[in-house]
């Protein structure tokens, strides 16, 4: 941005939108429900998160370019914070001015933004993983800050409410794994496995195995065996909802069940994930937020 002319954040921000809603299969499901005021801010942090993990995803550039981009787009980030704005590369600018803003204006600490950037990077590296704690690991820089930028977006503190934000920790995370599940056979075509060895060992299955897309009986239970792990873990974050309300939580309530929806369509196709991908339809999403309005 070299001159003022460019602080255009009503552009910004339609910018963003204009991302978000290119990439709406994979927009939260329930995002409708944020008030119209508030949602411009989830569009930004939407638009940062879905660049850089284009990076990462990148099929065209090899890891050490991947690692460079992000801290390229880590860079931008440190500008904007910092109201660097004429500083700015263009290809990015409209992006990190709303941002900027976002952050601004609901007060939340740009360490949210830096931990996604950190799954960013490990997965341009990592592609294995040993322990189902990796896992869970992971999701703290992948996941659970998304829960923690919406809270902010519903002007809750951390501080204040450190019990939602835990909450919304493990809400987060069983999402994230149900993405794992739901996306087995799509992570193979990138070399990307995020079934644990030590998982895979418990039930005598192999890399070769899953690359072979073998889908024996061990394989079903296996698969039965995480999926059913993550519902547990959605059976706890579901706590949260004894202390949010209004659209809060009618978003989250369709948040949670989207992601129960997935595992349930996997229980539906016996676990078989190498072979078929099971996603949420047009009449599961209707669906899904006519539900969370019912008690």
């Amino acid at each position: 941005m070299n001159n003022l002319k460019h602080l255009d954040y009503d552009y910004a921000y339609r910018y963003c939108k204009e991302i978000a809603i290119s990439h709406y299969e994979n927009f939260p499901v329930g995002s409708l429900l944020v008030p119209k005021s508030k949602r411009k801010y989830l569009y930004s942090i939407y638009a940062f998160a879905r660049t850089a993990d284009d990076i990462a995803d990148s099929g065209k550039l090899n890891e050490n370019e991947k690692l460079k981009k992000l801290d390229e787009f880590d860079n931008e980030l440190n500008k904007s914070v910092n109201s660097g704005f004429d500083k700015l590369i263009p290809e990015t600018e409209n992006i990190f001015l709303a941002l900027y803003d976002t952050l601004t204006a609901l007060n939340i600490p740009v360490e949210e933004l830096r931990n996604l950037l950190t799954a960013f990077r490990q997965d341009a590296v990592k592609h294995r993983y040993e322990k189902f704690s990796e896992l869970i690991e992971y999701c703290q820089y992948s996941a659970n800050p998304v829960g923690h930028l919406v809270l902010y977006i519903f002007d809750f503190d951390k501080k204040e409410n450190p019990e939602v934000f835990d909450y919304s920790d493990n809400v987060c995370t069983a999402l994230q794994l149900t993405n794992f599940w739901q996306d087995v056979s799509e992570d193979l075509k990138i070399n990307r496995v995020y079934i644990p060895e030590e998982i895979m060992s418990e039930f005598n299955y192999s890399y070769d195995m899953l690359f072979g897309k073998t889908e024996n009986d061990d394989f079903i239970r296996m698969m039965k065996t995480l999926t059913g792990r993550t519902r547990e873990i959605f059976g706890e974050g579901r706590k949260i909802l004894d202390h949010v309300r209004g659209r809060l939580k009618f978003e989250l309530k369709a948040t949670i069940a989207g992601g129960e929806e997935i595992l349930k369509k996997i229980e539906g196709i016996n676990y078989r994930v190498l072979s078929s991908r099971v996603k949420i339809s047009n009449y599961d999403k209707i669906k899904i937020l006519s539900s969370a309005f019912i008690k």
